[in-house]
């Protein structure tokens, strides 16, 4: 492998890394975490791409709740950056419910997690902190984010703040739509529009999104997933 082909896949990861420490296991297609976790004793699997003018992925996502309050989730990545060997993410969260969203009642939730890149030395660790707002009952929620993210690459580290901001509305029967905004403190904030649709209520859905940093439409990234959550397999 050419040092050339190295530098290249190395600052792709830090892209990747950076780029996804705020969608840390959000419900898709957002990339603002929300203050809600899979039922007691059920899992949900989320499968999606990524698509972007410098690389392509393929994500899938598992988490499970087998306490009642607390979600397990273990994301893993093939990168496919244009003209390069291809890359291997991982990345794993816990996240802890505070308080449950409902129509009157602002949810809290807290997750720390973390991600490495295989053939790197590009990781990070997180801890965020999430608010789900309900308006007009649950037909509308906003959706706060304010964290910190420890960064790792090229033997030098980082502390950064992040944040993000998102509002998620019903639109028509089982379909809801997000529009929002996100960013790591010392760079170029970004904004996402996305579209869901439960196809089998409460086990199957279909999602899209595209988004890019604000004011370079040429790094827009377009994802399109699924999402499956099983029946609860504990009482």
């Amino acid at each position: 492998m050419s040092i050339h082909t190295l530098s290249t896949e190395r600052a792709l990861a830090v892209a990747v890394c950076a780029s996804l420490a705020l969608p840390a296991q959000a419900g898709r297609p957002l990339a603002t975490d929300d203050a809600a976790i899979v039922a007691v004793g059920a899992c949900q699997l989320e499968m999606w791409t990524e698509h972007g003018r410098d690389a392509h992925a393929v994500w899938a996502n598992p988490g499970c709740n087998p306490f009642g309050s607390t979600e397990f989730a273990f994301a893993f990545a093939r990168l496919h950056p244009q003209g390069g060997e291809r890359l291997n993410l991982r990345r794993w969260q816990i996240k802890q419910m505070l308080r449950d969203t409902d129509a009157r009642q602002i949810g809290l939730a807290l997750a720390v997690g973390g991600s490495r890149t295989h053939r790197t030395d590009v990781r990070d660790g997180y801890l965020n902190g999430i608010a789900s707002v309900p308006l007009d009952g649950e037909a509308g929620v906003l959706h706060l984010n304010l964290g910190v993210l420890r960064a790792h690459a090229d033997g030098r580290h980082r502390t950064r703040a992040t944040w993000s901001l998102a509002y998620d509305a019903e639109v028509a029967a089982a379909k809801r739509a997000s529009m929002e905004t996100y960013g790591t403190s010392g760079e170029r904030p970004h904004w996402q529009l996305g579209m869901r649709h439960e196809w089998l209520p409460g086990h199957v859905q279909l999602d899209a999104s595209v988004g890019s940093a604000w004011g370079r439409w040429s790094d827009r990234l377009f994802t399109v997933g699924l999402v499956f959550v099983s029946p609860a397999f504990l009482p």
